[in-house]
């Protein structure tokens, strides 16, 4: 074609174009000629109602994820308690552990030296001794002497008596003693707190329960003697304890053990249920599932650290009563547990910002859910070469979403019913083995169809069609 002719042709496929656009304006614009019958029901009026019961239903999603979140850590705590105050095997493995801490040991070892020579009156016994071994006729000089070698052989005995009760509580031995005294001290607690007529009672008229330190000394009387300690055959009975609690009033003490274990058992429940629905009625799940991470995330960070600083607080509060080391070792024990569960809430909202950023509908998001896709395809090959995913499994888990979360939740529970008491590092460990969890069922389940495709192009910014086509037209 000549230039002239070109010239002309764009000419009229310019005058096309604009007669085509022309009529399209037309027909979006409602009483225009050529514009369809408005029998229909305008768009603006349909989508205003729309707006106040999506805000409505967004308040009423992010004012139970609130109270679900803020719920959660306090229904850790008092399900701890709960737990400590009416399992005896996990409060012995709770505190059975003290009895291999080096300052706990020491505390021990104080308190039933200072019990057995109470029992002993070990001046006394020594003076006794010497009296009758000691002739004033004929030995005069060392009668003269028994004034000052009766304090030194009671210290003797004193320090013989520590030597022996070091001897033998850091041995394996005294573990085991521990752990039995610490059951049967919170078993007689327990029947005491449900009233249980035959339990034996370890609690006095003034609300004093105590570990009684009788059966652990009559336990080690004979170690004491294999450990060169000959008198300890000689120690009577030993009235002594350690004060673990003062319960002032019985009734009201059993009262609040059944709240406690009530509450306890179903406030964690409802802070589940409370995020869950939440979650379920927002109009944006993925801003809900956000708002829930970044609420659990702020909690478990903040009360985790709370909980580190508290023990440096309580340990100075009371030091002139137990020593700094013992109360620190005593402290971690019943918070140790607590929290390890908070840091466990920061790092599954820290999942759950990442997922909820993931799932939502920006650009980022869409090419990361691409790319993942990408990376279980090349997974799910991998296992079809060797033979290694069944066939029909991918369609079953593809058909039936909700399996995933039936799955984790299955790994989740035996997760925690192994993993007691919770430490920072079985957080670490769970984290990773419900991550390899997941992994596993994705690449068995092979990439999703539910790959983002990006919105049409609006009308008014519509590309100018090609020549050719409209040519063809």
């Amino acid at each position: 074609m000549t230039k002239a002719q070109l010239e002309a042709r764009l000419l009229e496929m310019e005058t096309e174009n604009a007669s085509l656009r022309a009529a399209l304006d037309a027909r979006a614009t409602p009483g225009a000629p050529g514009a369809p019958m408005a029998h229909a029901t305008p768009p603006a009026p349909a989508s205003s109602p729309a707006k106040p019961r999506h805000r409505g239903r967004a308040f009423l999603a992010i004012t139970l994820i609130v109270l679900g979140t803020l719920i959660a850590p306090l229904a850790t705590v008092v399900g701890f308690a709960a737990r400590q105050a009416s399992d005896s095997e996990a409060f012995v493995r709770t505190l059975a552990p003290l009895a291999e801490d080096p300052d706990v040991q020491a505390l021990i070892v104080d308190q039933a030296a200072a019990a057995i020579d109470a029992q002993l009156d070990t001046d006394a016994l020594v003076d006794e001794l010497l009296s009758s071994v000691i002739d004033e006729q004929s030995t005069p000089r060392l009668a003269n002497a028994q004034g000052v070698l009766g304090p030194l052989l009671a210290d003797q005995a004193r320090a013989a008596t520590r030597s022996a009760l070091t001897f033998v509580i850091e041995s394996d031995a005294f573990a085991k003693v521990w752990e039995e005294a610490l059951r049967l001290t919170h078993q007689q607690l327990v029947n005491v707190l449900e009233a249980d007529a035959d339990g034996a009672i370890s609690i006095d008229d003034a609300g004093v329960v105590a570990i009684q330190l009788g059966p652990i000394l009559d336990e080690l009387k004979p170690a004491l003697v294999d450990a060169g300690f000959t008198l300890a055959d000689s120690i009577p009975e030993v009235d002594a304890s350690i004060t673990v609690a003062e319960v002032p009033a019985v009734a009201q003490a059993r009262l609040a053990y059944s709240i406690l274990t009530t509450v306890g058992n179903l406030l964690p429940w409802v802070a589940i249920v409370l995020v869950i629905v939440g979650v379920a009625i927002h109009p944006r799940r993925p801003r809900a599932v956000i708002v829930v991470g970044t609420l659990l995330l702020i909690t478990g960070a903040v009360l985790a650290t709370a909980i580190a600083v508290g023990g440096s607080v309580t340990a100075a509060l009371i030091a002139t009563q137990v020593p700094t080391g013992a109360t620190a070792a005593i402290y971690g024990a019943l918070t140790g547990e607590t929290a390890a569960v908070m840091l466990a809430y920061a790092v599954l909202g820290a999942i759950a910002i990442i997922a909820g950023v993931l799932s939502g509908g920006s650009s980022g998001a869409g090419a990361a859910r691409r790319s993942g896709s990408g990376m279980l395809a090349r997974g799910s090959a991998a296992l079809d070469a060797r033979g290694w995913r069944p066939e029909g499994v991918p369609t079953v888990l593809r058909r039936l979403p909700w399996l995933l979360w039936l799955w984790l939740g299955v790994v989740f529970v035996v997760l925690a019913a192994t993993l007691r008491p919770l430490s920072v590092w079985d957080v670490v460990l769970g984290t990773a083995i419900l991550g390899l969890a997941a992994a596993i069922y994705l690449v068995l389940r092979g990439p999703g169809d539910d790959a983002v495709v990006p919105s049409p192009t609006p009308v008014d910014d519509a590309v100018v069609p090609s020549p050719t086509p409209v040519t063809e037209r």
